[in-house]
């Protein structure tokens, strides 16, 4: 299904208006470094998930998620007041396990390309 430019450019400000509002106007204690990743929203622009990577240690991440969800009501207003729409999405902050991810991988890569030198050079010692 295709998202239509509407919901594209509603998804894009409501990501705008919440990472600004975290860097300025935030009243919660954020530890590591928060971002807003992406923002989705259902079709009918109702609800809208807002995606957060969170860089920092498991503690940092589950204290900042926390925290975020705390305060979910205090953005919800100021997004309701800086999106001039009839009808203001309800949103959901969601952790954003991507970059988490990503980082893993390139870890165990790294891992693997560090193990494979190993070998290779304990292989052409022996010779």
């Amino acid at each position: 299904m295709t998202v239509s430019r509407r919901v594209q450019r509603v998804e894009k400000e409501l990501q705008h208006i919440v990472a600004k509002y975290l860097v300025r106007g935030y009243k919660g204690r954020l530890r590591g470094l928060v971002s807003v990743s992406r923002v989705e929203s259902n079709p009918k622009l109702r609800t809208a998930k807002v995606y957060v990577s969170i860089m920092g240690s498991d503690e940092d991440r589950d204290a900042s998620l926390e925290s975020l969800k705390d305060h979910l009501h205090d953005i919800q207003a100021h997004v309701s007041e800086q999106l001039r729409m009839k009808y203001v999405p309800r949103i959901s902050i969601v952790l954003d396990e991507g970059l988490h991810r990503l980082l893993r991988v390139e870890s165990l890569l790294r891992d693997i390309s560090l193990e494979k030198k190993s070998t290779d050079q304990n292989d052409s010692d022996e010779e």
